[in-house]
């Protein structure tokens, strides 16, 4: 008997480094998560809230770059009127009727926008002062861009129609420029109706007419 005993006793002395002891936890296993990854996952998104002063702070800071914006545009249209003794105006005069609707009106000057305004529905006055301003003395280009939505088009869609021009002024010292766009349309928009038929037609004709005259001051 005391042979088995002492038997058993070297046994359980062999195998204790290795199974880490009789009451040792079991091993987790591969494909169980630890328990702060398991929260982590439980946790509910809280939603973000809007702090209201935070709004308010930052629109008073887009208020107060928009005004000192605006100084410096004055303050520049003032230099440069001091500078030159050349001044250029621009006007816009259409008759884009229905069933287009002119949905965007845009202007460059010497490759730059100088002139760019977006109609959420269509204007009721197409008389549009689109640059008034004093330059250097000597050649410029005019690009005039008018866009324009057909009768069945989606409301936010982008214009399908298009139409263009453009004008070079030669500017002369203690001299004003005026430049005039006028554009008349014709054609029918293939609307809804059309667009059913077998054969389907439609066209925007558009002629924009471009022309300045200079006056001495």
């Amino acid at each position: 008997m005391r042979t088995w005993v002492l038997a058993l006793g070297i046994i359980l002395c062999c195998l204790w480094p290795t199974t880490g002891g009789l009451l040792a936890d079991p091993a987790p296993s591969s494909g169980a998560k630890p328990e702060a990854s398991l929260k982590s996952e439980t946790a509910v998104v809280q939603p973000v809230v809007l702090d209201a002063k935070k709004l308010a702070e930052l629109a008073l800071e887009h208020s107060r770059a928009r005004d000192a914006l605006l100084a410096i545009e004055a303050s520049l249209a003032l230099l440069a009127e001091k500078v030159f003794d050349s001044r250029l105006t621009v006007r816009y005069e259409g008759e884009l009727d229905k069933p287009f609707i002119v949905t965007r009106i845009e202007l460059d000057l010497d490759g730059a926008l100088a002139y760019r305004n977006e109609f959420s529905q269509a204007p009721t006055v197409q008389s549009i002062k689109l640059f008034d301003g004093y330059l250097p003395p000597g050649r410029h280009v005019l690009q005039l861009r008018v866009y324009a939505r057909g009768p069945d088009d989606p409301p936010n869609a982008e214009p399908g129609y298009f139409a263009g021009s453009g004008l070079t002024v030669h500017l002369r010292n203690k001299s004003v420029c005026r430049a005039v766009f006028e554009a008349e349309q014709d054609g029918d928009s293939p609307g809804s109706r059309v667009a059913k038929e077998s054969e389907p037609e439609g066209g925007w004709d558009v002629e924009i007419e471009a022309s300045f005259e200079t006056e001495a001051n």
